[in-house]
């Protein structure tokens, strides 16, 4: 989950891009490919359940090669 505080971008969810600003929340599965883009300055705010899965023994993550 993101949280936009301030500013304007883009966010990119798989191949779907969206604007972005002020009060925008974005949720981001963990299957979606995503990225984020200002277009002035932009405060965000993230927060998950990573933490949770982490205790658990349950969090898992895959980091894969750009190219």
């Amino acid at each position: 989950m993101w949280q936009v505080f301030d500013g304007a971008g883009t966010v990119r969810l798989d191949d779907t891009e969206r604007p972005l600003e002020r009060g925008d929340i974005i949720a981001v599965p963990a299957w979606t490919g995503f990225s984020l883009r200002a277009s002035s300055q932009l405060d965000l705010f993230t927060f998950s359940d990573a933490p949770v899965f982490e205790k658990l023994n349950l969090l898992r993550t895959e980091v894969t090669a750009g190219g």
